[in-house]
Parts: structure tokens; sequence; C-alpha cells
């Protein structure tokens, strides 16, 4: 028997899948291990195999495909633990990273954007003493006004060596219609010194705008490095351990790449995480036959929303990054810090009861984890609240200190408010839900969506407990709680593509000379078949989806307006299709009327998208049992609900006693080994073909 692998990397735990040749699902969770990461991804490997009843050298020597998704530039960037990164850029624009944009609430939470007149601009990633300049000049057109004085920056490379950087960025002005300057700088270098990591803009983000070029190109130069070592360090643990095949490593836009191209592009791997649990839940809703989809992951540490509309997810092309705009195609997600492990305060200036966005992430975690934490947070309330069974938190692996939470609850929240410990804890659970509806409406209805169109898919471990009112609160009817719920993102990457990205920043009347827009395609795609083709991909075998960003002209932003599959040369039909539906999808996004046609519009950015596909799991069905759900029945336990506002007998049903076509009302509890499923008064639940628990809400 062979198996495909993915392991996802969180805050708090690291997930496992493993998928065999029949379709049979097999879930493992372990603790993150921020000191070595590849540590964590080894013991989850170890708790699927312990299941299987193998070693993990014996799963790994039988795995076809191993899959990773991780945290490791996310935590770099963090934590500012990167190496000390230079950077080059032509003459008199040294102070561009350093002005950043003129906004100053990008990437703020909602309490630091209301105060946001005090706040500082970020601790840039390379400070000013390693801001190195060289004479040279490029114009828009590419043309070479001024030729690179190659000894000054020989010497500039040489100067930022003595003062110990291990990683250089290189951006030039106008490389983007130019690169040779860029090319010869980091030649210099690598030949110079060999071992320093260098990232080059015309690579990294060969698009329009000089500030986010510039802080994308340090973004990679500053992660580049600790990701490479990483990945090497991971190679060999999976090798030790019986992996023959390379790992291919999640990227932030959905799709995965090989080990050498995860390092050069070390920027993809920001945000990698949430993007493999939306990946994951598009292969499920694909399964199920729901096209119109909304994915909120309730983890450890934040609560994220993604959008699936029409069956395809929405892309952001220039994301924020601790504050920084950068260029870098990821899945779009909007977030807060409204996970399991957010902390619960009380505002000393208003004597209001807060939640987040501080966490208490993996180390030392919630009160009740008993690994050192004081301060009470969202998943101590869930315990005191009856949700969580203290002596089954993750199967039974986990015992929960339910006295430790409940005198953190007393101390820092009841006794300061006046209220009961159940009181606070109720608030805690309530001003939560809030949070993550009120997300749910900032991804949705202020960009013209209606939520009551979508069906609710719920991921992240901490999710399902709370789902089922946040629901409710927007209207949603379905919610789905997937069998691979607590490990979606583990799921996601077993079932991504091999996907590379592509793009070019080419400005120009719309429409454009056919001869100019598919000459900047051609270049593209042909990048993207010599890429994919080194991956043993057949040209036949290879998806090319291609794009459009445009703007109406005397606008700063644009919109991307995809476009027919394939890399035939466009026609003047498909052009005036492409400028209606740049209209249509205006008007969408910004509301009827919005669109400014007499302004003309102008072609920004050229994208291409390439893939090849890796075969999709099969994912075994339920054959069902008996209608009765009472043979699941494991229990029961008081839990707090606010319909009654007191605690009220519920019964507890095993997960792993289910089968298709069970029924059951609320209130109830379903547990898993990996996360537990509240059904509040007034639901009803089923459990599908595909083991997934679909909540109706009020039904």
């Amino acid at each position: 028997m062979q198996y495909n692998i993915g392991v996802d990397i969180g805050g708090t735990f690291t997930d496992c899948v493993a998928v065999d040749e029949s379709g049979r699902l097999f879930i493992g969770k372990s603790s993150s291990t921020p000191d070595d990461f590849a540590l964590g991804t080894i013991n989850a490997v170890r708790e699927v195999a312990r299941i299987l009843g193998m070693d993990a050298s014996q799963l790994l020597g039988a795995t076809r495909l191993f899959f990773h998704g991780c945290t490791v530039g996310d935590n770099t960037l963090l934590t500012r633990s990167g190496p000390k990164t230079g950077l080059i850029t032509t003459n008199g624009f040294a102070d561009t990273i350093l002005m950043m944009r003129g906004k100053k609430t990008e990437g703020l939470t909602e309490t630091e954007a209301a105060h946001f007149s005090a706040l500082d601009k970020p601790e840039p990633i390379v400070p000013r003493p390693l801001i190195a300049e060289v004479t040279e000049r490029i114009d828009y057109k590419g043309a070479i006004l001024l030729d690179l004085d190659l000894a000054e920056a020989e010497a500039a490379i040489d100067d930022l060596v003595s003062k110990g950087v291990e990683a250089i960025a290189v951006c030039l002005l106008w490389s983007i219609a130019n690169d040779s300057h860029e090319q010869a700088i980091a030649e210099v270098i690598r030949k110079k010194y060999p071992k320093l990591f260098v990232s080059i803009s015309s690579e990294v983000a060969p698009f329009l705008g000089e500030y986010e070029r510039t802080v994308t190109t340090v973004f990679n130069a500053y992660i580049g490095s600790t990701i490479s070592a990483y990945l090497a360090n991971l190679r060999g643990m999976l090798s030790t351990n019986g992996l023959a095949n390379e790992p291919l490593v999640m990227q932030a836009y959905g799709g995965v790449l090989g080990l050498e191209a995860s390092a050069r592009n070390a920027i993809g791997m920001i945000e990698s995480g949430p993007a493999a649990g939306v990946v994951g839940t598009q292969f499920l809703a694909n399964l199920m036959g729901e096209s119109n989809a909304l994915v909120t992951d309730m983890g450890g540490t934040t609560f994220k929303v993604s959008v699936i509309r029409n069956g395809k997810i929405e892309r952001n092309y220039s994301p924020v990054i601790l504050r920084h705009n950068i260029l870098a195609t990821k899945i779009w997600v909007e977030s807060i810090g409204a996970g399991g492990g957010s902390i619960a305060w009380v505002d000393r200036d208003t004597g209001l009861l807060k939640v987040g966005p501080q966490g208490a992430g993996a180390k030392p975690g919630p009160v009740c984890y008993g690994l050192g934490g004081i301060e009470p947070t969202v998943c101590d309330a869930d315990l005191i609240l009856g949700f969580l069974d203290e002596n089954y938190f993750l199967g039974g692996r986990m015992t929960l200190a339910k006295e430790a939470a409940r005198h953190a609850i007393e101390t820092h929240i009841a006794k300061p408010l006046g209220l009961s410990v159940l009181e606070a804890a109720s608030g805690i659970y309530r001003i939560a839900n809030a949070h993550m509806a009120d997300l749910v409406r900032k991804a949705t209805v202020e960009r013209g969506y209606d939520p009551r169109e979508f069906v609710l898919f719920v991921v992240g471990g901490a999710g399902p407990v709370h789902a089922g009112r946040y629901a409710a609160e927007l209207g949603i009817r379905q919610v789905v709680i997937p069998l691979t719920a607590a490990v979606q993102g583990a799921l996601g990457v077993i079932t991504s593509d091999v996907a590379f990205e592509y793009g070019r920043s080419d400005r120009a009347p719309f429409p454009a000379a056919l001869e100019r827009v598919n000459g900047n395609f051609a270049g593209l795609i042909t990048r993207a078949h010599a890429d994919l083709t080194a991956m043993r991909f057949a040209v036949g075998d290879i998806v090319v989806r291609r794009s459009i960003d445009m703007r109406y002209r005397y606008q700063s932003h644009e919109l991307n307006v995809p476009f027919a599959v394939g890399t035939a040369d466009l026609t003047a039909a498909d052009m005036a299709m492409i400028d209606a539906a740049f209209d249509s999808l205006y008007e969408q996004t910004y509301g009827p009327g919005s669109g400014y046609r007499d302004a003309g519009k102008e072609i920004v950015t050229y994208r291409v998208s390439a893939s090849g596909a890796i075969g999709k799991p099969l994912i075994e069905k339920d054959q069902g049992g008996t209608k009765s759900v009472e043979s699941a029945l494991k229990g029961r336990r008081a839990l707090f609900f606010e319909e009654s506002s007191a605690f009220v007998e519920t019964p507890i049903y095993d997960f792993q006693r289910m089968h298709a076509g069970q029924e059951l009302s609320g209130p109830a509890v379903i547990e898993s080994t990996v996360t537990t499923i509240v059904i509040n008064p007034g639901d009803r639940a089923v459990m599908d073909e595909y083991r997934n628990i679909r909540i109706f809400i009020g039904r």
C-alpha cells in the first residue's frame, strides 16, 4: 500500500494527513516545535504511523508523494530572526524602503488604526547603514541612460559584507524594463561571495511600484537563507527516516513547488498555511457540488476568512505583510487575532471586556494547557462553558486544567468586572463570535457579496465550537464541518498541483496593440513551459491561465481580469471581451454606476499561472449503517447555552462511531480525536457520505 502525505505546520499544532490508494484518510496532530519545526513534522508523521500500526520510517518508505506547508518564513519575519540583510539600489533612492507609502493604517488592527496618529512606521528589515547606492540609470523603456559603475558596485558589496550581511537584495530603478544591471551585480556577488543569499527584483517582483518591488525583494532576501536551511534540514530528516522522493512545498498562491524553486522564491511561502486550507476546501466543495463557499479558519492564534465564488478561489496581488505592501500573488485571506488562544483582557481606559488580538501562542498556550500560561483565553472560556471535555482533548492525549482556567478567568476578568466566572466565560465566548461574524461581513458584504448565498466551511481545530453561532448571526443556513476540519491545511497541500506564477508590468493604453499583448504573454508562457518541463511535465499536460491587471486611466489601483484558459494569441474579439469583463468586474466590486468609462482604460500588468496536475487523492465514501445515531452516544455533559442562560445536560456523540445519513438535533456535541463540534439548540446536523458534518441552522 502506498500513501500520499501532507504535513502543515501551524502556530500551535502540526497537522498530518495520509491518504492510501483506496481513499482512506488518516489524521494526526502533534505540537509545533518552534525551535526546530522539522521535529514537529516528524512527530506528526509518527502519530499517523501509530494509527496505521507502523513506525515513521515504514510509513515514509511507503510514501509516493510528500507535501509540506510551513510557517518558517512567517516566523522569521515576525520574530525578526533572519540574517543581517543588505540592500543595493540606484543612487538617490536609498530611502525608498524607509519612506514607505503615505498610508499608515495598512495592516493595523482596528484598535491600532484608531490610534494611528501615535504610531511610528514599522522598523525596517534593512536599516539605513546597510543600504548602498550605486551609479546607474535605466529609463522606463529599458534604455540605459547611465552605465553601471561596476567597480563602485563591487566596493558597495564589499562594504556590506564587512558589516556582516549574510544576504543581499538588489533593486534598481526600472530593472523591470531592463535587468542587465541587476544581473551584473548579482553575478559579482555570486562569484565573490558564493555563500551569500542574493535576491534581485527583476526575478522576484518584476512589477510597477518602486517601494513595493523593493520591500518584496528585501523580504525575499531576508527569509531566503533561513528557508533554504530549513528545507535542507527537513529533506535530510525525512530521507533519514525513509522518504525517497523530494518533498513538494506549499506556496501562498495555492500550488506546490520543489525545494530549489521554493527556496529561490521564498516570499511565495509567506502565509502559505491559510492558502492550503482554502485549496483543501475547494477540493471538498467540488466533491460536494458546492460552488460558493466561505472558508473560515479558526486555529490557535487567528481567525481567517477566504471566498470561493463560482468554484474559483479569489486572489490578492498586493497583500500586506507586517504593514508593508508586497508584490506576490497569494490567495485572498482576511484575518484577525481571534483564535482559541486569543487572550481575554479588560481595557483599563474603558473598563470593557476585550478578546484578542494578542494570543498565547504555542508556548505557553491557553492556561488550561498547563504549560505556564496565566492569561485567560477563548479556549479557557470554552472549557468553562462545557464545550470542551477536559479529559478528551486531542482524543484524550491531553488533559486540560479546568480549575486553572477557572482561576485565570476569575482573577483577570470576573472580579475586575464584578461578574461571575460563568458570566465572564460567556462574555468571552460571545465577543469572540461577534469578532468572527464581523470579519465575515467585511469579507462579503463590504465586497458586494451576500453571505446567505454561501455555504460556510469551517476549518481549524477551534472553529467547530463557535461556527454555529457566527453563522446564525450572519443568516447563513448551512455549515459544513469537514472530516479534515482540524487538519484542512494538510489536506490542502495533498490536493494541490505543481504551479508557478509569472508576471510582467508593461503599462499601455487599452486596447494595446495585439502584437505587444501577445508578445508579453509569449515570454511568460515560455518561462512556464521551461519550468514545468524541467519538473517532468509534458507540454500537453501543462495548464496555462492568463489574466491582465487593468484600471481606468488616472486611477492608482487596478483589478485583475482573468480570461479563457490556453495559450492561443489573443484576437480583437478577445480584447473586446476583456474590455467588457473589466467594466462588469469593476461595478461588481465598487457598485453599479461606479465605472468611469469616459476616462479610458489602461493595461498595467500581464500575469500567467501555469500548473502541472498531480493526481488528486480518492476519498473513500462512507457506506452508511444504522439510521439511529444512538449507537454513537458516549455520554452526557452539562453545557452552557445562551438560549437557556443555564447549563443543559447535553448528549455527547463519538464521531468515529457515526455513519453517513445519521442525523441528530441540537443541543448536542460530536467529539473526534482532533476537534469538538457543537450543535446549538434549534439546529440540525447530518453526517454526509464523505463523513463531513453538515449543520443546518435553525432547522
